[in-house]
Order: structure tokens, then C-alpha cells, then sequence
């Protein structure tokens, strides 16, 4: 062998070594990142569903307590009118048995030898036909029929229909038969026979001014309104399941219907013989049978059908006279799907392994005389990229959803960051919908507390543009202001939880009457703390009654413990008040109100800073004072 052979021999070897070292070290790192990443991807998607499930029931249980709560009071209101109608003289001309009109409700006489006295009660019943269709239109959708049915056999429904069997008799029905033994109540959740929705139903009898039974009236709740899923940014739900659960004869659980959850909104399969569900045992179906309405859990591990679940139930029903709760919304997730998804973004970590492998082999080949820069080209090619997917994935995993590889490369190292990228956007979507959904849910609400108390729609909004003045001339920024304006909007949601008698008195509030009246900061809070990254609607909502000086409610925050936008809201809110009209006074002249503020300013109500910029923006809106100012005092509103 020549000098030159061995020379070249040894050249070749020290050129080929930096790049074999290079490579060997690049593919180490490969491996470790790849096994970062499938571990952060499998607690992603864990987390991911956990917090979907966590999430969703939670949103069904706060929706349950609300619409229950509706329609309580629609039901209230409802046994009310036709207890009236009922004592008072025959009325409008009734639509004929089985016909059905639209707007106006149906009739059913299951007795054909009750004569005169069911003519006269179809006219009494009829002759509040109009009012029930108002009190239907109130429910907003959900509600899905408003009947009665009276002890002589007379059945009224609305909206109308006429698809009863031959046989039907209203006096056999179970909601019936609950009212009347037990004086009204909810019953435990069943499938509607005409529309195949779950429907919770709630019942109230119906008397005579002696007492005596006249029949029973009831309102039927469709769920399917509340049920709302998307497997967009979540596959495993196109293989979870929604179940409805109740208490069978012999104590134990069985499903009533299922449904798949992506089309939880169309018809619902019932078993064709009841299915017993046992698969809820010890601590855990205690911890289910012991949920009240609205509740919900989060059951993990679940051996079910041969496999590993996850179930989300929530509590539909409350605890029944024998003790025992009646009925269970569940929504069942295998954990096969949620690894399916994992081993679909492990893939493409392997391939993109097997692709770097080749790369560096060629490179290794190709340009062996120049080592030393391929490795430094792969170092920087191939090493740094996933060193910043690396960081990304374990931020992620961190909680900083904003964090994005940010590479825009075309290779295997481009769609694996591009994976990553759209985990990070599929989470991010996720909480995005869901603050929204329940953004939503509140407007929902502030829409049923303007239709329940006609003052709070005005005032909302004028308390609402007086805060973005404030705002504005403080200098809040874009954002802060945009918060400001629907905390300011929803500020007052809790008063939909106040009685209307004491809300819409006619008269100031007296005794216990302010003290309910004081509850609602805190209501509202609690309806607003879901909305975790946005706790200043809470802030907002639970604090613009604190007062500067620690004397205000509900917490007795003191100074700058009040947040800075509740300060805000509470000047405009007292401003609002002072110089708005009630139904028992007048409101008062603004110059008038103006005064009683500047007084105001230190003595302990108000941020005394902001009351001067408040007070010094509205003498330039309305430069001409008059009169002297009345006595000063705590400005309620």
C-alpha cells in the first residue's frame, strides 16, 4: 500500500469523523426529543380531555340550575293563570277536540259523558290560550310543551298537537299522578314519545279556592339545547358516548338512552330492554348517587366493554322522597381514541427520525471533505429546530398556549413543528370556544334579566357607556377598555336571582329586603368565575358596591383591594341612579347630582381620584350648574 493510499485512508477517515460523531449525537438527540415530545403529546391529550369533559359537564350542570330555575318561575306563573281562568266564568270559544291551530293550543276530552261541565272548562281554559303562548315565547326555546290536565279528563296543550293514542287519558299519566300525590314536583328524566328528545318535566297541581283538586299543570324541558358538542378540535369524541342514567326497582343504575356525542342533538336510541349499568362500583357510584342537580364529576379509569374509560356525569335530577337520586346525564370516553390520537403525532416523530437518518448518511458520503461544515450545517439544520420544538411542547405542557415553534420549513422537520403547531392551535381553540360558549351564556342571561326587570336594561347600558367615558379619559388601553365594557354591561346578572317581588317593587327596599337586594354583587360573581382568564368580569361583578374606605359589600375590600375597573363601574353605577328615574321618584337634576359627588369625593364612598376625573369630565359635559346641592350621604344604587 502506497504513502499517498494510506495518506488519503487517514484523511478521508479524520473528514469522515466529525460528520459520523455529528450524526450519531444529532440522532441522540432525536430519540430524546422524539420521547419528550410523545410524552408531552400523551399528557396533552389526557389533559386535553379531561379538561373538555371537566368543562362540559360543569357548563351542563350551571345551564341545569339556570333553566330549572326559569322554568320554576314559569311554572309559578302558569299555575297561576289557569288557576284563575279555572275559577272564573267560561271564556273564548274553544278550538275543537284532536284540531290543532297554529298560536293557539290544542284540546283532548278523554271522558265523552262529562257534558256541560267539560264545555265550560274548555272555554276557561281556552280563554288563556293567549297568555300560555306568551309565557312559551318567554321560556325562549326551552321549554317544549305547556299542558294541563283537569280531573274530569279535559287535556290541554301548548304549542298544539293532536298525535295522542285512542286510549290516552291525561288522569294516568305519571306527571299527573306525581302532581296529584305529591303536591308537584320534578320527575326523573324520560324521552319525549313525540320528539325522541330527553326531557325533564315539572309538574304543579292546580285547586279550587276550597282546595280541592282541580287538576294538574306541568311543563316539559327539552335537553337537547344544552347539549352541544364538536369533535373539531377533539377526535376522541366521535367514539364517546352520551348516556342518559336512571335508578332502576332494585337500586342499581341503567341506561335509558345513548346516543354517540357528535350527534347528541338528533334522536336518541333506547335499548330495546332496559340496559343495567354496573359498571359504577364502591366510592365511585357513591359519589354519583350522592350528586344534587347541576353536579357533576369526573370518574377516570372506568372498566367498561373491555377497555379503560373516562366518564363526565352530571346530576339531572335532585334526590326523590325515598331518598334516592333519580337521574344522571353521562359522557363516556375511551381511552383508545384519546392513544390514537398520541400514536398519529408519534408517527410522524418516527418518520421524521428515519428521514434524518438518510440525510445524514448522504451527507456523510457526499462530503466527507468537508466534515467539518456538514456537521456544523446539520448541527444548525437539523439539531436547533428540534430543540425549539422541544422547548415548545414543554411549554405547552406548561400551560403557555401562545407558544408556537415558529418554523416555516418544507421538510420532515417543517411538518413536524407544523404538528405541533396544530396541537397548540387545536388547545388554544379549545379554551377559546369554551370562554366564549359561556360568554355567551352570560348575554343569554342578561337578556332574560332585561326581560324580567325592564330598569336593569336601560340602566346596564348607560352605566356601560358612562364607564367607557371614564375609561377613555383615564387612558385605559383598547383591551382593558373592551373588558370594562362587558363587565360594565354585566355587572348587575346576579339580580336575576332576586324575587321579582323585591326587584321590581314599586317603593324603596325596606329591612330584609336590602339585605336580599345585597346578594346579588355576589351572584353575579359566581356566575362569572368560570371565565378564568377573564376573572375582571368577576372582579367587576362582585366588587362595584365596595366602597373606598372598606364600609361597602359584599367583602368589605378597602382601597386598591377594589379592583381598578369595579372602582369605575361604581361611580357610573351611583351616577346612573342618582339621575335616572324610578318607579317611586324622580331622578335628580344633574347639576344637583353633580354637587352631592364633589362633596362626596373624600369622604371614603368613591377613589377619590377617580371621582375628580369623573366629576371634572361631566361639569365639561354639562358646564352650567344650578341650584344648591341636597344633603350628602351614602349614594345607594
Amino acid at each position: 500500500m502506497s504513502i499517498r493510499f494510506k495518506q488519503m485512508l487517514i484523511m478521508l477517515a479524520i473528514s469522515l469523523l466529525p460528520v459520523l460523531v455529528s450524526g450519531l449525537l444529532s440522532q441522540r438527540k432525536i430519540d430524546s426529543m422524539a420521547r419528550d415530545i410523545e410524552a408531552t403529546a400523551r399528557f396533552q391529550e389526557m389533559e386535553k380531555e379531561r379538561h373538555y369533559l371537566k368543562e362540559k359537564v360543569a357548563d351542563l350542570g350551571t345551564s341545569l340550575r339556570l333553566v330549572a330555575q326559569l322554568t320554576h318561575q314559569l311554572l309559578g306563573q302558569q299555575q297561576a293563570l289557569l288557576t284563575t281562568a279555572l275559577a272564573g266564568p267560561p271564556g273564548a270559544e274553544p278550538v275543537a277536540p284532536q284540531q290543532v291551530i297554529p298560536g293557539l293550543p290544542a284540546f283532548l276530552v278523554t271522558d265523552s259523558t262529562c257534558g256541560a261541565a267539560c264545555d265550560a272548562d274548555l272555554r276557561r281554559l281556552a280563554g288563556a290560550g293567549a297568555a300560555l303562548a306568551d309565557l312559551h315565547r318567554a321560556a325562549n326555546g326551552f321549554s317544549l310543551w305547556h299542558y294541563a290536565g283537569l280531573e274530569n279528563g279535559v287535556h290541554m296543550v301548548f304549542p298544539g298537537h293532536g298525535d295522542y293514542p285512542a286510549d290516552f287519558d291525561p288522569r294516568q299519566r305519571p306527571w299527573y299522578r306525581a302532581a296529584r300525590d305529591a303536591g308537584g314536583g320534578w320527575l326523573p328524566l324520560t324521552i319525549d314519545a313525540s320528539t325522541r328528545q330527553p326531557v325533564l318535566t315539572a309538574t304543579a297541581p292546580l285547586l279550587d279556592p276550597d282546595g280541592r283538586m282541580r287538576g294538574v299543570t306541568a311543563i316539559d324541558l327539552p335537553l337537547t339545547r344544552l347539549l352541544s358538542f364538536t369533535s373539531e378540535s377533539a377526535p376522541w369524541l366521535n367514539v364517546a358516548e352520551l348516556a342518559l342514567l336512571r335508578v332502576n326497582p332494585e337500586g342499581g343504575l341503567e341506561i335509558v338512552a345513548r346516543r354517540q356525542a357528535p350527534d347528541s342533538a338528533q334522536d336518541w336510541r333506547r335499548p330495546a330492554h332496559t340496559e343495567a349499568f354496573d359498571a359504577l362500583t364502591g366510592d365511585d357510584l357513591k359519589r354519583v348517587r350522592e350528586l344534587s342537580r347541576g353536579d357533576s364529576l369526573l370518574v377516570e379509569n372506568l372498566a367498561m366493554r373491555g377497555e379503560r374509560w373516562n366518564l363526565a356525569i352530571t346530576a339531572v335530577t335532585d334526590r326523590d322522597d325515598s331518598g334516592v337520586r333519580g337521574s344522571w346525564l353521562a359522557l363516556f370516553s375511551p381511552h383508545s381514541a384519546t392513544e390514537a390520537a398520541v400514536q398519529a403525532a408519534v408517527s410522524v416523530i418516527k418518520e421524521a427520525r428515519l428521514t434524518s437518518l438518510r440525510e445524514h448518511l448522504y451527507v456523510a458520503l457526499a462530503l466527507a471533505a468537508v466534515a467539518a461544515l456538514v456537521a456544523l450545517y446539520v448541527a444548525n439544520r437539523v439539531t436547533t429546530p428540534l430543540v425549539r420544538m422541544s422547548v415548545t411542547a414543554r411549554e405547552l405542557s406548561h400551560g403557555k398556549l401562545h407558544s408556537r415553534t415558529g418554523l416555516r420549513r418544507r421538510d420532515e422537520i417543517g411538518r413536524l413543528s407544523r404538528s405541533i403547531d396544530r396541537m397548540a392551535d387545536s388547545i388554544e381553540k379549545l379554551q377559546l370556544e369554551q370562554e366564549q360558549a359561556y360568554r355567551d351564556m352570560i348575554m343569554t342571561l342578561h337578556r332574560a334579566l332585561e326581560k324580567k326587570d325592564q330598569y336593569t336594561a336601560g340602566h346596564s347600558g348607560r352605566v356601560t357607556r358612562t364607564s367607557l367615558k371614564l375609561g377613555q379619559r383615564i387612558g385605559l388601553d383598547a383591551e382593558t377598555l373592551e373588558i370594562l365594557r362587558f363587565g360594565a354591561l354585566t355587572h348587575d346578572l346576579g339580580k336575576i336571582g332576586i324575587a321579582d317581588a323585591i326587584l321590581n317593587k314599586p317603593a324603596p327596599l325596606e329591612g330584609d329586603e336590602i339585605s336580599i337586594m345585597r346578594q346579588h354583587p355576589a351572584f353575579s360573581k359566581t356566575i362569572m368565575k368560570p371565565l378564568v382568564r377573564f376573572k375582571e368580569y368577576a372582579e367587576i361583578a362582585g366588587s362595584h358596591h365596595e366602597h373606598w374606605d372598606g364600609s361597602g359589600y359584599p367583602e368589605g375590600l378597602k382601597g386598591e383591594e377594589i379592583h381598578l375597573l369595579a372602582r369605575i363601574v361604581a361611580i357610573a353605577d351611583a351616577w346612573d341612579s342618582m339621575i335616572g328615574d324610578r318607579v317611586y321618584r324622580k331622578g335628580m337634576a344633574v347639576a344637583d347630582a353633580l354637587a352631592i359627588l364633589e362633596d362626596e369625593q373624600h369622604s371614603g364612598q368613591f377613589d377619590p381620584e377617580l371621582l375628580g376625573a369623573f366629576v371634572a369630565m361631566m361639569r365639561e359635559e354639562y358646564p352650567a350648574p344650578s341650584g344648591a346641592a341636597p344633603e350628602s350621604g351614602i349614594i345607594e344604587s
